[in-house]
């Protein structure tokens, strides 16, 4: 057993939480490797993993309405991140339930892996999932923290092009603290390991050499990668690597953008700096100096709260207000 094996399985044998950072930071190595630990795509409900038939989804346990919400978690993340801190049972998918007669899924899925390769996946699991629905579905609203809004855009760009049952029943896309144009922290991380690397010293190169263990998942992250194309033949350890394909929105529905900077007053330095602490309002709302680049989401249909910090856009208050907003 190699020194990388034990490491995986000691941090298997932790918390569940554990095993979830591990698959977002080596997710595609577990995959690859079949250690038995690599996170499985499913969608839950509040009583565990759906089996996606008909016969089944109609003796889950809950009531089942037209109206569907499903939220996908961010990188190192579960199902299990959505709760509200002092009440784990509320969520915006239980406040939608309350609030719109929604019903409310969760995903679960390996975030170590390339997003356009759960992005496949995923279009795949919601064509059999609606075909299983044993109501008839009115409409789909769709909520991605972080990388979860990237894995949405890519799921819709591939069941588009397959012409997915699924695609024309979505109507809203809310991506709370997705990073569209990528993350600095990423970006930041892979500078530090391109300067040591040309670094003459035994030490500093095993530190570029751990550094760039960093999963397919997490790389992609640096500048919002969500196609096969974007990363298929291109060396994804050097530091000026930009491949982004222009992937379209999707048409006839609503994006809406939610961004949080850790500074309490709006438009102050910090908070134009650096953002939530993870993804800059600019990759939040898909702004770019250079035009080509730019993502044309509405003006409208962006706002950036100050004092959110990025996990909190998951399990706040403040950001369920504006979703319900935008709901209504």
């Amino acid at each position: 057993m190699t020194k990388m094996q034990k490491f995986v399985n000691s941090m298997a044998r932790g918390t569940q939480h554990t095993l979830f950072v591990l698959n977002g930071v080596l997710g595609d190595t577990l995959e690859k490797n079949k250690t038995g630990l690599a996170v499985k795509m499913a969608l839950y409900n509040t009583h565990g993993p759906l089996n996606l038939t008909k016969k089944s989804l109609s003796q889950c346990n809950l009531p089942l309405t037209g109206n569907i919400c499903i939220l996908a978690h961010g990188s190192c993340g579960s199902e299990k991140g959505w709760g509200f801190k002092g009440n784990k049972s509320t969520n915006y998918g239980s406040l939608l339930q309350k609030d719109f007669d929604f019903t409310p899924f969760f995903l679960r899925y390996n975030s170590g892996l390339h997003i356009s390769t759960n992005g496949k996946r995923l279009s795949n699991l919601l064509e059999k999932f609606v075909l299983s629905y044993p109501t008839q579905i009115n409409k789909i609203i769709l909520l991605g923290h972080s990388m979860g809004g990237l894995l949405f855009r890519s799921a819709c760009y591939y069941g588009q092009k397959e012409n997915k049952t699924w695609v024309g029943m979505i109507k809203k896309i809310f991506y709370l603290g997705t990073p569209h144009l990528g993350t600095h922290l990423e970006k930041l991380g892979k500078l530090t390991t391109t300067i040591l690397n040309q670094i003459p010293n035994p030490i500093t190169k095993m530190i570029v050499t751990l550094g760039d263990l960093r999963s397919a998942g997490v790389k992609d992250l640096r500048h919002g990668y969500l196609t096969d194309e974007d990363w298929k033949g291109k060396n994804a350890d050097k530091f000026f690597y930009w491949h982004q394909h222009k992937t379209p929105l999707l048409k006839k529905v609503d994006h809406y953008l939610i961004c949080g900077t850790i500074s309490k007053v709006a438009g102050s330095k910090m908070g134009r700096w650096f953002g939530d602490g993870l993804v800059h309002p600019a990759s939040g709302t898909g702004s770019s100096l250079f035009p080509a680049n730019a993502i044309p989401f509405l003006k409208k249909h962006c706002k950036i709260i100050p004092g959110i910090s990025h996990h909190r856009l998951q399990t706040s208050k403040q950001v369920y207000q504006q979703i319900k907003v935008w709901c209504s």
